[in-house]
């Protein structure tokens, strides 16, 4: 089984426009929920799915991955979710899901995406 956890933090972290609008603080992409919310925007990722799909010598080489990206801001999420967007489709995955998912009652803003794509080998050892 491949680490895309490692792989998508490393294709956030290393997009130099995506730290820049969060401030230029490479710390406000964290797995899977905020750490806190007194420090939006912040985004979040997590693997949703990871299935091998390829085999050799019965061993997988070959993966199906689809990561949930999260952005948590206290104004719209939509320049931070381009930015994840771009730095998504550049690695080659394709989003399949997009939905705002607002919290009227923190006003806190939520956009939740997820991205699929086939790995292999000499995708994880690239990043």
């Amino acid at each position: 089984m491949f680490d895309t956890k490692l792989y998508v933090y490393n294709l956030l972290k290393n997009n130099a426009a995506l730290v820049a609008a969060l401030g230029g603080d490479a710390t406000k992409i964290q797995y899977a929920y905020p750490n806190t919310f007194n420090a939006l925007p912040v985004v979040t990722y997590r693997e949703s799915n990871n299935t091998p799909t390829d085999y050799w010598d019965d061993t997988p080489v070959a993966e199906d991955s689809v990561v949930a990206i999260d952005v948590w801001a206290n104004v719209s999420t939509t320049a931070l979710s381009r930015l994840v967007d771009a730095a998504l489709v550049a690695a080659y995955y394709t989003r399949e899901y997009s939905e705002d998912v607002p919290d009227p009652d923190t006003k806190i803003f939520h956009k939740a995406l997820r991205y699929r794509r086939k790995l292999n080998a000499d995708d994880i050892d690239s990043i």
